[in-house]
């Protein structure tokens, strides 16, 4: 056989190879999809495999090629989530804070005003606080959030009042902030956006950190 033979010969095992990985990787990614609106609407407990499979449109036994169990499912979705969620913060509070606080702000009506987001939120924090050996797992995800924006409080927010900085630690106002975001977007779901305006988060912080208010209002307060 020839050299170029050769060549296409592992070229041609390589293919179906590239495309079975490809297949699983999709399959992978329709289960965890399926496993966000299930577990969203059902809640974890009542929630069943049959149903996520039924979901995603492939049979029982494809959900545990992928997933030892419905545990290791709903870990693998909060992760993932969780770590997505981390990245989009970190790329939202890169920029001016103007253009931060803004960003947050509509973070949480968006979260708010999604049935499945807000829901999943709730259904995390809900599994964490009954499965102690998780919380630390999703407590490492809160922590690099932490830290970067630490970082950040440290770097460039420069206007906080010296005397904010002193009673409240860095890392403290960021697990204050964690909580207002959460309990913001409960609530928004549960009160609506009159009782809980989109504003509302980047006002508060503002608030605590006894910065002026921002965008027009703040404009014509300065002056």
């Amino acid at each position: 056989m020839t050299e170029g033979g050769g060549e296409s010969a592992a070229g041609s095992v390589r293919a179906p190879l590239g495309r079975r990985a490809a297949d699983k990787a999709r399959t992978r990614e329709s289960l965890l999809t399926a496993a966000r609106r299930v577990f969203a609407e059902r809640g974890y407990g009542p929630a069943s495999v049959e149903e996520i499979a039924r979901t995603a449109g492939v049979s029982v036994g494809s959900v545990y090629v992928h997933f030892a169990s419905k545990e290791a499912l709903f870990t693998a979705l909060v992760e993932e989530q969780t770590s997505a969620d981390v990245e989009a913060k970190a790329a939202l509070v890169q920029g001016d804070p103007e253009e931060t606080f803004a960003a947050l702000d509509r973070m949480v009506g968006e979260i708010a005003d999604s049935r499945e987001e807000a829901l999943l939120d709730a259904e995390v924090w809900l599994y964490a606080v009954r499965h102690p050996e998780f919380a630390g797992r999703l407590a490492d995800h809160e922590v690099r959030l932490a830290r970067f924006a630490t970082e950040l409080l440290s770097r460039n927010w420069d206007e906080v009042d010296p005397a904010v900085r002193t009673a409240v630690r860095d890392d403290e106002f960021v697990v204050a902030a964690a909580a207002l975001h959460h309990g913001l977007i409960r609530l928004r779901r549960v009160l609506g956006e009159d009782a809980v305006p989109t504003d509302l988060f980047s006002r508060v912080l503002r608030l605590l950190l006894r910065l002026p208010p921002g965008g027009a209002n703040g404009a014509a307060t300065a002056e």
